[in-house]
């Protein structure tokens, strides 16, 4: 197939999940236009549900749909947290705002405020090189297509084609399992406004009310049946989990039985490693990451989505200080345009570099203790969590600023 090049103005987004929607809206809101390449033919929505904390809500309000969003979920008040064996549970009032969205209301939010024409979907990139010259980078789709633009931002996961053209080192994985999915009580649920935490023998369960007739539920486990390596099945998917929830309340098992079946997804979790990050060169020219692409992390501080968010607007403010007067016009010039891109880079990397390391320790260190095998390894870890993170909630204070 003859390969043809589309001449873009503007910037690529390779990725069109959360991260990447929200940060072509980010743009758009500072008057930059975008084009999102994204593979599935439909928006995207694996995982059910989604945690926001009051940090993501700040983000969420400078993209001015904060508010419409806040119309599909309820605050959340606190979490309990109990063994299934034991008698005790532990109550955790929150002191800011905790919602959970729906990942599919949060995706549509977003996707509907970009202007006609901003998502590309069915589009599988395959490869990404520079231009000799003018160092443009030009993304190689699947059907024949070379796409060059200005500016190129990664936004397309653990997996990413961006992180790996960077030279970023591979994720590693966790040895967990998530089961996510989202369950709906026609009367009303009984959850109240309350996070649930029921950690049974290898599963740690947690249920999440999204409104007062919709909860979102995810299983971590220890160790799920080999068979599972990349299930998709999602009969078996239900099956397995519910093999792994011996001895928990009826009404849990209930919950994910009478799931909305067609919600449900498998996944190992996996992070990449804090000491990476550290000097990881998160940008190369004109070229940079976003989101799960340059700081997956475990979902042990409920913070991933919220991150994203915050790499949105960042990204955007960063990019509108430094752009000349012309814009993304031919107007600029290649070589002045490209410099005011490197330098607006460098300023969302080293804005970011500091709480992405921070927020990926935490949330590291808090993985290890659920994964560790023995009681002496937890009081280590707890140990050196509670001299860096004496705060524990401290992460949430953050303010990403205004775009």
């Amino acid at each position: 197939m003859a390969t043809s090049v589309e001449e873009l103005l503007g910037v690529i987004i390779i990725g069109g999940g959360i991260c990447g929607l929200a940060t072509a809206l980010a743009l758009h809101r500072n008057g930059i236009n975008s084009l999102v390449l994204e593979r599935a033919e439909t928006l995207r929505a694996t995982g059910a549900g989604i945690s926001i904390q009051v940090n993501g809500w700040r983000a969420l309000d400078q993209l001015e749909v904060g508010d419409e969003l806040r119309k599909l979920s309820m605050p959340l008040s606190g979490m309990d947290k109990r063994e299934i064996h034991g008698t005790g549970t532990v109550k955790v009032s929150y002191r800011t705002e905790v919602r959970c969205l729906k990942r599919s209301d949060l995706l549509q939010t977003l996707a509907k405020e970009l202007p006609a024409g901003s998502i590309r979907f069915g589009c599988q990139v395959e490869g990404i090189s520079l231009e000799p010259i003018t160092r443009s980078p030009i993304v190689s789709t699947s059907d024949g297509t070379a796409i060059k633009a200005k500016l190129l931002i990664g936004c397309d996961g653990s997996n990413s084609v961006v992180a790996k053209f960077l030279g970023l080192k591979a994720v590693k994985p966790l040895p967990m399992w998530a089961a996510r999915g989202f369950a709906t009580y026609a009367e009303g649920h009984n959850y109240g406004d309350r996070f649930q935490q029921l950690i049974g023998d290898g599963i740690n369960f947690r249920v999440i009310p999204v409104d007062d007739k919709v909860v979102s539920f995810n299983a971590i486990q220890l160790q799920p049946p080999k068979e599972c390596a990349n299930i998709r099945d999602v009969q078996l998917i239900q099956k397995v989990t519910l093999q792994a929830m011996q001895g928990f309340p009826e009404e849990i098992i209930d919950l994910v039985r009478c799931c909305d079946i067609a919600s449900l997804s498998l996944t190992q979790l996996c992070y990449r490693a804090p000491w990476h990050m550290a000097f990881a060169k998160f940008q190369q020219d004109t070229v940079t990451v976003a989101g799960d692409a340059m700081h997956v992390m475990g979902p042990f501080l409920g913070q991933g989505g919220s991150c994203g968010l915050e790499d949105a607007v960042v990204l955007a403010r960063c990019l509108a200080k430094t752009m000349p007067d012309e814009g993304f016009s031919n107007a600029a010039g290649d070589r002045k345009l490209g410099k005011s891109i490197e330098e607006g880079l460098k300023c969302y990397v080293k804005e970011r570099r500091r709480r992405i390391l921070v927020l990926s320790f935490q949330t590291f260190l808090m993985g290890m203790t659920v994964a560790a095998p023995s009681g002496m390894k937890k009081v280590l870890i707890s140990a050196v969590m509670a001299v860096f993170f004496r705060n524990k909630y401290k992460h949430t204070d953050y303010n990403c600023g205004s775009l």
